[in-house]
């Protein structure tokens, strides 16, 4: 059974290495468990750790291809596995010191909060002995991969020059590895050498005739893979590119199915605990931030913007202010690399995306969701409107704090990137589900303690 679920289908050897590790971390641990303390341990923790791990591992980058067997690549690896061990062991030992501390606080009872306890030593000695075969298990996974899938392999391309050279265009910056070859009704196919081809691309205004179709048909019964272009972006790039869409029915079929979907209530229920959740947890930052905004220029710590949301209704948002006062006083505009407008505090606050925290409070009321499109001010959208296909189709959904977009695109500010950026957004309206919101959660949490970006998402 073949899951129709592309950015499942083209993360295989990710779900792959993250199943061994998951694998590595259950088998491991209860093991070695059971050996010092005859007996088997609570699943759930095992699970738990087990989660921690593959959730620290995807942060930190592991489950990434290695590209080359050099010293260098084995030392970072090596690294990797040792923050993952520190953090674990750091995390076990918050939890378990917490629970005693307030025994100790609120009973009169004697607790012991030994660093040489058993099942402290225990923790310890098993996660370097996990840490130490992941790290050499995920390096091999990685190398083997990158040989198998580096073959000089190639796609045909079936289609007009015009077809193929917008094609490129798509994935010029996207998939630069990707190797094209035109065929045409004239090829010769019995030249063809086919143990070279990954599959057949169809171009999206290509007339066929029945030797056309019989054509395709002989490459089918080869055993290859047949897709037109917009189903190979969205497979392959996991975004569906406004201008490639020549079915506007399934456009329309969409609007029905996503009022009528399950994934939006359960969407919804997410949204408000995450938040409440995200709100609380974050109180003490916010209240930093707010006090370090002030003190730098005395300003106002907070500013709103007007946004289109949910169906083309005008919204506010809130953030924490990251320019100079009366930043717009020349008329709105986008912000820029190197804006001279960002204050000190505000570069710091949109690299790790704090400046975004008040938004919560939208997403508590129902105007915005967690994940969706970005909302976009409704003087930047006339003009979107007008030159950009399906660009309304973007607020078919709540607008979000974080999304498709944001976590796979750079920030940008120009018309092409806002087709780029709708493109992202068309993927993530197509393919909602708890899982990619999951994912893009995720990836979000990476954006952040990566820090990447001197410039905020739009």
């Amino acid at each position: 059974m073949k899951l129709n679920i592309p950015w499942i289908n083209s993360r295989k050897r990710f779900l792959l290495a993250s199943i061994c590790d998951g694998l590595i971390n259950i088998i491991f641990y209860s093991f070695l468990y059971s050996i010092q303390f005859n007996s088997y341990p609570n699943f759930v923790v095992t699970l738990s750790m087990s989660c921690f791990w593959i959730i620290l591992s995807y942060i930190l980058g592991r489950y990434k291809v290695c590209k080359k067997n050099e010293l260098k690549e084995v030392v970072k690896s090596i690294l990797k596995a040792n923050v993952i061990f520190l953090l674990c062991n750091l995390t076990y030992l918050c939890l378990n010191w917490s629970s005693k501390f307030l025994i100790l606080l609120f009973s009169r009872s004697n607790v012991n909060l030994d660093l040489t306890q058993s099942q402290n030593i225990f923790f310890l000695k098993t996660t370097f002995i996990i840490s130490l075969f992941s790290c050499f298990l995920q390096y091999f996974i990685s190398i083997i991969s990158y040989r198998i899938n580096n073959k000089s392999k190639y796609w045909l391309f079936y289609g007009s020059n015009n077809d193929l050279s917008d094609f490129k265009r798509e994935i010029i910056n996207f998939k630069t590895n990707i190797n094209l070859k035109r065929i045409g009704f004239k090829t010769n196919f019995n030249k063809i050498d086919y143990e070279k081809i990954e599959g057949i691309v169809i171009g999206n205004n290509v007339d066929m005739t029945q030797n056309d179709i019989d054509k395709i048909f002989y490459l089918k019964s080869k055993g290859f893979n047949v897709i037109n272009v917009l189903n190979w972006c969205e497979i392959y790039l996991h975004r569906i590119p406004p201008y490639m869409i020549n079915n506007k029915f399934k456009i329309i079929e969409k609007f029905n199915s996503i009022d009528e979907s399950y994934n939006i209530r359960v969407k919804r229920i997410g949204d408000f605990i995450v938040s409440l959740f995200l709100l609380f947890i974050t109180l003490p930052l916010s209240m930093l931030t707010a006090l370090f905004i002030y003190i730098e220029d005395f300003g106002p710590i907070f500013y709103s913007q007007v946004r289109t949301g949910f169906r083309g209704e005008k919204i506010k948002i809130y953030k924490f202010r990251s320019m100079i006062k009366n930043a717009e006083k020349k008329g709105p505009q986008w912000a820029k690399n190197e804006d001279k407008r960002i204050t000190k505090v505000g570069k710091i606050i949109r690299a790790t995306r704090i400046d975004e925290l008040p938004q919560l409070l939208s997403v508590l009321d129902g105007t915005m969701s967690l994940i969706g499109p970005r909302p976009e001010r409704p003087v930047f959208e006339e003009k979107f409107l007008e030159e950009i296909p399906f660009y309304k189709y973007r607020t078919i959904v709540k607008p979000g704090i974080s999304g498709w977009a944001q976590v796979n695109y750079p920030y940008g500010a120009s018309l092409e990137d806002s087709i780029n950026k709708l493109s992202y957004d068309i993927y993530y309206i197509n393919h909602i589900s708890f899982l990619l919101d999951l994912l893009i959660l995720i990836k979000t949490i990476k954006t952040v303690f990566n820090a990447k970006g001197l410039v905020s998402l739009k």
